[in-house]
């Protein structure tokens, strides 16, 4: 940049001294330049090395691509350096997020474990999560659940429902043992010992009923009919059932009903598709991508040759659900009808309100006649935790903060602690690694206020 310059004003000089010669030797013929400042004369020189000299105006050109250049370079990497402090900001926040959770959870554990009420053992659970609003939206198919409560009453009005019901009036509560596990009076049903595993979706509702819609099916066929039913063909192609961020197990036994069901798991026509890679059990954040793979295809799978998609359909003949719930019906959730159900009919034919013990032995009377039975209930923090024993909320004091969603698993059998109190053995749907193989034992006395919900249905 300096030779440039130097060399400029060194070629301007000789040009200014050549015009002043010029201007001498013709001052007889042409007087105009007399009198003039020097700074006034015409610089001709300076402008033909502009005009006729492209070399230095490319040379100017280069040299201003040049900064130019530079100019972006810079911006790009300070661009690229703060990008790269917002990520390691970021994760910075989030280990620190984690650990924070972490302590929390295992706080949570040290209670349970240390706690002289406690009745059951926790254990660390990586996978575990704090109370947090997903607030995830569906919209409902309004039309589509009206007429499946007109299904359902209609079920419930039925002949086959009077005689069931009449089954259960008779059998004596007296019979029922003090310990029942569905496992050990059906061992020809493998399905029984079948632990689903719900992966990174939100499908507990299609996983207990159709295990258990399974479990009903072999029962009633005296262990001939041994294969699992599909949760995928349920999740996929029911329309009101629900989908990825939750759904109604009554709906999908209805369904089970209406439209019948495929077979599912691994060897079957439908097999489950969601990823089960995310975690025991998997938080809320992996559903929308769960959501995203969900589709009904009514095809099976090409490996599956014994029957086609419509010929592998198993039926149910009745679905219906055993303690008194409501089913909401329109998009804001106001408009809700009252479902008929076994013990409100048992409540209304009784002289008196069912006692807490009545209920419990027409549940029992359920399991123990014709098999599982579904189960929702508010989950808190701690229960992703549970390794053994009987669970029950642990702090009992203001647990209902520590709910984070709504859960649905299926009941299989029940029992008595050493303080004679009762409890039901039920098989959740995080997979075998979690628990106790896959099983857990639940007392509900302190869930029961929120109006817990048993839905099962009956085999063609």
């Amino acid at each position: 940049m300096f030779i440039n310059k130097f060399a400029f004003e060194v070629y301007d000089k000789v040009l200014h001294m050549r015009n002043r010669r010029y201007v001498n030797n013709n001052n007889d013929e042409d007087g105009e330049y007399e009198g003039m400042k020097e700074n006034d004369r015409p610089t001709y020189g300076r402008e033909i090395n502009m005009n006729s000299h492209p070399d230095l105006s490319t040379k100017t050109s280069s040299k201003r691509y040049c900064c130019i250049g530079v100019g972006i370079f810079i911006v790009v990497v300070i661009i690229l350096l703060s990008i790269c402090g917002m990520t390691y900001y970021r994760q910075q926040i989030r280990k620190k997020e984690i650990k924070d959770l972490h302590t929390y959870m295992k706080s949570l554990v040290d209670n349970v474990n240390s706690s002289p009420k406690s009745r059951w053992k926790a254990k660390f659970n990586p996978f575990g999560m704090k109370n947090k609003d997903y607030n995830y939206k569906t919209l409902k198919n309004v039309t589509a659940v009206k007429e499946y409560v007109k299904i359902l009453e209609g079920f419930f009005a039925s002949d086959k429902m009077k005689a069931h019901l009449a089954e259960i009036d008779t059998f004596p509560a007296s019979q029922l043992p003090s310990r029942f596990d569905a496992r050990e009076k059906w061992p020809l049903c493998p399905t029984l010992h079948n632990v689903v595993n719900q992966g990174g979706c939100g499908s507990c509702f299609a996983a207990s009923s159709i295990t258990v819609a399974s479990d009903r099916a072999c029962i009633h066929s005296n262990g001939t009919f041994k294969s699992s039913l599909s949760i995928e063909d349920v999740l996929g192609c029911c329309k009101v059932c629900g989908n990825c961020y939750g759904g109604d197990p009554l709906k999908a036994l209805a369904y089970w009903v209406v439209e019948g069901i495929v077979t599912g798991a691994k060897d079957g026509c439908r097999p489950y598709t969601q990823n089960k890679d995310c975690g025991t059990p998997c938080l809320p954040d992996e559903y929308p991508s769960g959501e995203q793979k969900r589709q009904c295809l009514r095809q099976c799978q090409n490996a599956y040759y014994k029957n086609s998609y419509a010929e592998d359909k198993n039926f149910g003949s009745l679905a219906y659900t055993l303690y008194p719930r409501k089913m909401t019906v329109d998009q804001s959730g106001k408009e809700k009808v009252m479902m008929s159900s076994v013990i409100g009919h048992f409540n209304k034919t009784s002289e008196k309100p069912l006692t807490s013990e009545q209920i419990h032995d027409i549940i029992k009377k359920e399991l123990y006649l014709f098999g599982p039975t579904t189960m929702a209930f508010p989950v808190t923090e701690e229960f992703l935790h549970y390794e053994s024993g009987i669970f029950h909320p642990m702090p009992e004091e203001h647990f209902e903060k520590r709910i984070i969603y709504w859960h649905v698993v299926r009941l299989i059998g029940w029992g008595r602690d050493s303080n004679d109190k009762l409890y039901w053995t039920a098989i959740n749907s995080f997979g075998s690694q979690w628990g106790d193989n896959g099983a857990f034992y639940i007392d509900t006395s302190l869930l029961e206020k929120f109006g817990l919900e048993y839905e099962t249905g009956l085999p063609l």
